[in-house]
């Protein structure tokens, strides 16, 4: 059962990336310049329904070695781009004509901010890639379990042990990188719904930021939640960076 909700998540993924490369082709043909908000949502959103693919193909594949090189660079992928959401959303702003985003007072200060999001959890990426080479983290895989699905992970809490002599293990990056991009994003969709009526970055974010707060009351399925309404949060993002590419469009011709 679990195996199938991640294999349609990595569908659902793979789906909404296509449909956000031909909004960016339309957008950039209609501009005349590249759409940067849907540019910083497409790069972050490459991979995710490779992340779900592997982990929906886990109780196929079996623990071993071919799961386990399909768990690396997706686990350094998501480890390395999520702060680049965050910038989407600014750019998002700009673009739908609120220009105050690019002044030092907001620029400084969130350039501060994901830079350090960037620092948080980089440096696992490349401990994984690396095998923990100099001052990088050694990063283990564990196998985890999630329902019928199996899954290599840095973070293997109690809900997700395969059998009960399993051990909790965590070497990873902590959630606080995710958390921040959510907060961010959200802040930006706020400002979207409030100065132009545009709500729907700011319900996906705050979906996405609901789930990830009440995961730990779902046990095993606080992660196949938080899957699901990634899910939103990429399409309301993407949905948004072709409206405000289109607007900014309609805004120079006219």
């Amino acid at each position: 059962m679990i195996s199938a909700f991640y294999l349609a998540a990595a569908t659902l993924h793979l789906a909404l990336w296509v449909w956000g490369a031909v909004a960016w082709r339309r957008a950039r043909r209609a501009t005349g310049r590249v759409p940067v908000g849907l540019t910083l949502v497409l790069l972050p959103a490459a991979l995710l329904w490779w992340e779900n693919l592997r982990t929906g193909l886990g109780s196929i594949l079996g623990p071993g070695d071919l799961l386990y090189v399909l768990s690396v660079p997706a686990l350094a992928w998501h480890w390395t781009v999520l702060p680049f959401f965050a910038l989407a959303a600014l750019a998002m702003l700009d673009e739908a004509g609120m220009t105050w985003v690019r002044r030092w007072w907001l620029v400084l200060p969130v350039s501060l901010v994901v830079t350090a999001l960037f620092a948080i959890d980089l440096p696992y990426a490349l401990g994984l890639l690396t095998g923990g080479a100099g001052i990088l983290p050694n990063v283990e895989l564990r196998v985890g379990c999630i329902g019928d699905a199996i899954r290599y992970t840095a973070t293997l809490s109690e809900a997700y042990l395969c059998a009960p002599g399993d051990e909790v293990h965590r070497v990873g990056p902590g959630p606080i990188v995710a958390i921040v991009m959510v907060v961010l994003v959200l802040a930006g969709g706020v400002v979207l719904w409030s100065r132009r009526r545009w709500p729907w970055l700011a319900l996906g974010a705050f979906a996405m930021f609901v789930a990830a707060g009440a995961g730990p009351a779902f046990g095993s399925y606080a992660a196949p939640l938080a899957n699901l309404f990634e899910v939103t949060l990429v399409a309301s993002m993407l949905a948004t960076g072709r409206w405000t590419a289109l607007r900014s469009a309609g805004s120079r011709r006219g």
